[in-house]
Protein backbone atom coordinates (compact mmCIF):
# COMPACT_ATOMS: atom_id res chain seq x y z
CA UNK A 1 0.00 0.00 0.00
CA UNK A 2 2.66 2.58 0.94
CA UNK A 3 4.49 1.47 -2.91
CA UNK A 4 1.05 2.18 -4.32
CA UNK A 5 0.79 5.65 -2.52
CA UNK A 6 4.41 6.91 -3.58
CA UNK A 7 3.58 5.74 -7.20
CA UNK A 8 0.56 7.80 -7.20
CA UNK A 9 1.86 10.51 -5.11
CA UNK A 10 5.16 10.58 -7.97
CA UNK A 11 2.88 10.49 -10.92
CA UNK A 12 1.07 12.97 -9.97
CA UNK A 13 3.55 15.15 -9.02
CA UNK A 14 4.92 14.46 -12.53
CA UNK A 15 1.82 15.42 -14.24
CA UNK A 16 1.81 18.21 -12.72
CA UNK A 17 5.15 19.63 -14.04
CA UNK A 18 4.91 18.59 -17.32
CA UNK A 19 1.02 19.72 -17.20
CA UNK A 20 -0.17 23.13 -18.61
CA UNK A 21 -0.51 26.12 -16.17
CA UNK A 22 -3.79 27.97 -15.29
CA UNK A 23 -2.06 31.47 -15.17
CA UNK A 24 -3.11 32.18 -18.61
CA UNK A 25 -6.48 30.89 -18.45
CA UNK A 26 -8.34 34.23 -18.89
CA UNK A 27 -6.16 34.74 -21.50
CA UNK A 28 -7.40 31.34 -23.31
CA UNK A 29 -10.63 32.06 -22.96
CA UNK A 30 -10.55 35.34 -24.60
CA UNK A 31 -9.02 33.76 -27.34
CA UNK A 32 -11.83 30.82 -27.63
CA UNK A 33 -14.42 33.74 -27.67
CA UNK A 34 -13.04 36.23 -30.11
CA UNK A 35 -11.73 33.31 -33.11
CA UNK A 36 -15.87 32.76 -32.38
CA UNK A 37 -16.94 36.63 -32.86
CA UNK A 38 -18.10 36.91 -29.40
CA UNK A 39 -16.36 37.97 -26.26
CA UNK A 40 -16.25 36.91 -22.53
CA UNK A 41 -18.36 38.60 -19.79
CA UNK A 42 -17.91 38.14 -15.75
CA UNK A 43 -21.18 36.50 -14.32
CA UNK A 44 -22.06 36.94 -11.05
CA UNK A 45 -22.80 34.00 -8.93
CA UNK A 46 -26.17 35.59 -8.41
CA UNK A 47 -27.49 35.16 -12.12
CA UNK A 48 -29.78 32.90 -13.34
CA UNK A 49 -27.87 31.31 -15.81
CA UNK A 50 -24.59 31.02 -12.58
CA UNK A 51 -27.35 29.29 -10.11
CA UNK A 52 -28.95 26.91 -12.92
CA UNK A 53 -25.01 25.84 -14.77
CA UNK A 54 -24.22 24.91 -10.98
CA UNK A 55 -27.04 23.12 -10.47
CA UNK A 56 -26.79 21.08 -14.13
CA UNK A 57 -23.72 20.80 -14.16
CA UNK A 58 -21.73 20.33 -10.01
CA UNK A 59 -23.59 20.97 -7.44
CA UNK A 60 -21.21 20.62 -4.84
CA UNK A 61 -19.36 23.75 -6.91
CA UNK A 62 -19.14 26.12 -3.98
CA UNK A 63 -17.65 23.21 -1.11
CA UNK A 64 -15.47 20.66 -3.30
CA UNK A 65 -11.53 21.90 -4.58
CA UNK A 66 -12.05 21.67 -7.69
CA UNK A 67 -12.71 17.80 -7.86
CA UNK A 68 -15.43 15.32 -5.93
CA UNK A 69 -13.23 12.97 -5.09
CA UNK A 70 -16.66 10.01 -5.43
CA UNK A 71 -17.41 11.68 -8.94
CA UNK A 72 -13.90 11.35 -10.00
CA UNK A 73 -13.23 7.59 -9.00
CA UNK A 74 -16.66 7.27 -10.99
CA UNK A 75 -15.72 9.36 -14.16
CA UNK A 76 -12.18 6.89 -14.16
CA UNK A 77 -13.81 4.23 -13.97
CA UNK A 78 -16.43 5.21 -16.58
CA UNK A 79 -13.00 6.13 -18.66
CA UNK A 80 -11.68 2.22 -18.26
CA UNK A 81 -15.60 0.46 -19.21
CA UNK A 82 -16.15 2.98 -22.02
CA UNK A 83 -18.98 4.32 -20.30
CA UNK A 84 -19.76 7.52 -19.87
CA UNK A 85 -19.96 8.44 -16.04
CA UNK A 86 -20.33 11.96 -15.94
CA UNK A 87 -19.92 13.49 -12.92
CA UNK A 88 -17.17 15.88 -13.24
CA UNK A 89 -17.05 19.28 -11.66
CA UNK A 90 -16.85 22.74 -13.17
CA UNK A 91 -13.21 22.76 -12.70
CA UNK A 92 -12.49 19.68 -14.46
CA UNK A 93 -14.98 20.70 -17.53
CA UNK A 94 -13.24 23.84 -17.48
CA UNK A 95 -9.48 22.17 -18.12
CA UNK A 96 -10.53 20.38 -20.67
CA UNK A 97 -12.57 22.90 -22.36
CA UNK A 98 -9.78 25.74 -22.51
CA UNK A 99 -6.55 22.47 -22.86
CA UNK A 100 -8.21 19.98 -25.14
CA UNK A 101 -5.02 18.94 -26.65
CA UNK A 102 -2.91 17.93 -23.03
CA UNK A 103 -6.21 16.69 -21.50
CA UNK A 104 -7.18 13.74 -23.77
CA UNK A 105 -6.35 10.23 -23.06
CA UNK A 106 -5.44 8.73 -19.48
CA UNK A 107 -2.68 10.75 -18.39
CA UNK A 108 -4.49 13.89 -20.10
CA UNK A 109 -7.22 12.59 -17.35
CA UNK A 110 -4.65 13.20 -14.87
CA UNK A 111 -3.74 16.72 -16.21
CA UNK A 112 -7.34 17.40 -15.91
CA UNK A 113 -7.40 17.15 -12.26
CA UNK A 114 -3.92 18.94 -11.53
CA UNK A 115 -5.06 21.92 -13.58
CA UNK A 116 -9.16 22.00 -11.43
CA UNK A 117 -7.33 21.86 -8.45
CA UNK A 118 -4.76 24.76 -10.18
CA UNK A 119 -8.29 26.55 -10.75
CA UNK A 120 -9.02 26.68 -7.58
CA UNK A 121 -6.12 27.96 -5.37
CA UNK A 122 -5.86 30.61 -8.65
CA UNK A 123 -9.13 31.92 -8.69
CA UNK A 124 -12.36 32.91 -7.32
CA UNK A 125 -15.32 30.70 -7.49
CA UNK A 126 -17.27 33.52 -9.37
CA UNK A 127 -13.55 33.87 -11.88
CA UNK A 128 -13.90 29.84 -12.35
CA UNK A 129 -17.62 30.01 -13.25
CA UNK A 130 -17.73 33.39 -15.74
CA UNK A 131 -14.90 31.42 -17.94
CA UNK A 132 -16.54 28.36 -18.10
CA UNK A 133 -19.47 30.36 -19.54
CA UNK A 134 -17.25 32.53 -21.35
CA UNK A 135 -15.63 29.52 -23.17
CA UNK A 136 -18.41 26.64 -22.85
CA UNK A 137 -20.33 25.39 -26.33
CA UNK A 138 -23.88 25.89 -26.09
CA UNK A 139 -24.72 24.25 -29.81
CA UNK A 140 -25.35 26.12 -32.92
CA UNK A 141 -21.75 27.61 -33.46
CA UNK A 142 -22.62 29.49 -29.78
CA UNK A 143 -19.15 29.90 -27.93
CA UNK A 144 -19.74 31.34 -24.70
CA UNK A 145 -22.68 32.36 -22.27
CA UNK A 146 -23.15 36.10 -24.46
CA UNK A 147 -23.23 34.65 -27.56
CA UNK A 148 -25.64 31.73 -26.70
CA UNK A 149 -27.61 33.98 -25.16
CA UNK A 150 -28.09 36.23 -28.03
CA UNK A 151 -28.42 34.02 -30.40
CA UNK A 152 -31.05 31.93 -28.67
CA UNK A 153 -32.89 34.87 -27.48
CA UNK A 154 -31.55 38.03 -28.26
CA UNK A 155 -31.07 39.41 -24.74
CA UNK A 156 -28.29 39.70 -22.64
CA UNK A 157 -27.30 36.89 -20.15
CA UNK A 158 -28.37 38.83 -16.95
CA UNK A 159 -31.73 39.69 -18.33
CA UNK A 160 -32.54 35.92 -19.19
CA UNK A 161 -35.47 34.22 -17.64
CA UNK A 162 -35.11 31.19 -15.26
CA UNK A 163 -36.80 29.37 -18.21
CA UNK A 164 -34.22 30.69 -20.46
CA UNK A 165 -31.47 30.19 -18.28
CA UNK A 166 -32.41 26.09 -17.16
CA UNK A 167 -32.71 25.63 -21.08
CA UNK A 168 -29.11 26.90 -21.79
CA UNK A 169 -27.53 25.34 -18.55
CA UNK A 170 -28.79 21.99 -20.02
CA UNK A 171 -26.90 22.65 -22.72
CA UNK A 172 -23.61 21.86 -22.19
CA UNK A 173 -23.85 18.34 -21.52
CA UNK A 174 -24.74 17.53 -25.19
CA UNK A 175 -24.70 20.74 -27.33
CA UNK A 176 -25.43 19.41 -30.90
CA UNK A 177 -27.38 17.20 -30.01
CA UNK A 178 -29.91 19.18 -27.73
CA UNK A 179 -29.60 22.20 -29.61
CA UNK A 180 -33.10 23.88 -29.51
CA UNK A 181 -33.27 25.16 -32.55
CA UNK A 182 -32.94 21.83 -34.46
CA UNK A 183 -34.19 19.71 -31.52
CA UNK A 184 -36.27 21.34 -29.26
CA UNK A 185 -37.99 18.52 -27.56
CA UNK A 186 -34.91 16.74 -26.30
CA UNK A 187 -33.66 20.42 -25.04
CA UNK A 188 -37.27 20.75 -23.33
CA UNK A 189 -36.71 16.95 -21.37
CA UNK A 190 -32.28 18.56 -20.33
CA UNK A 191 -34.77 21.75 -19.44
CA UNK A 192 -37.12 20.14 -17.18
CA UNK A 193 -33.96 18.14 -15.39
CA UNK A 194 -32.36 21.71 -14.54
CA UNK A 195 -35.42 22.94 -13.22
CA UNK A 196 -35.73 19.60 -10.89
CA UNK A 197 -32.34 20.26 -9.82
CA UNK A 198 -33.00 23.77 -8.87
CA UNK A 199 -35.89 22.29 -6.86
CA UNK A 200 -33.70 20.20 -4.97
CA UNK A 201 -31.31 22.65 -4.12
CA UNK A 202 -33.98 24.95 -2.60
CA UNK A 203 -33.85 27.69 -5.11
CA UNK A 204 -36.82 27.03 -6.63
CA UNK A 205 -40.29 25.75 -5.59
CA UNK A 206 -41.52 22.51 -7.12
CA UNK A 207 -44.97 24.59 -8.30
CA UNK A 208 -43.09 27.15 -9.65
CA UNK A 209 -40.68 24.88 -11.66
CA UNK A 210 -44.30 23.78 -12.94
CA UNK A 211 -44.80 27.10 -13.89
CA UNK A 212 -41.81 28.05 -15.69
CA UNK A 213 -41.63 24.60 -17.67
CA UNK A 214 -44.81 25.63 -18.86
CA UNK A 215 -43.92 29.30 -19.64
CA UNK A 216 -42.70 30.77 -23.25
CA UNK A 217 -39.01 30.79 -23.78
CA UNK A 218 -39.28 33.20 -26.83
CA UNK A 219 -36.70 31.69 -29.20
CA UNK A 220 -35.80 33.90 -31.91
CA UNK A 221 -35.76 32.88 -35.67
CA UNK A 222 -32.42 30.17 -35.73
CA UNK A 223 -29.68 32.07 -38.01
CA UNK A 224 -27.59 29.51 -40.12
CA UNK A 225 -24.72 27.57 -37.92
CA UNK A 226 -21.16 29.17 -38.42
CA UNK A 227 -19.95 25.79 -38.90
CA UNK A 228 -17.65 26.46 -35.77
Amino acid sequence: MLLVLIAGVTAFDINLATGPSVNNAPAVVEVIDRAHGSQPEMIAATERIAIAIVAAEDGTFYSNDGVDVPDLFRGFLGYLTGTDAGGSTIEIQLAHILYPSQTDGLWGRLHRVSLALQFDTHYTKAAILSMYLAAAYFGHGYYGIRAASLGYFGTPPGQLSWAQAALLAGLVQAPSALDPFGHLPAAMQRMGYVLQRLVSDGRLTAAQATAIARSPLALIVPRAPNGS
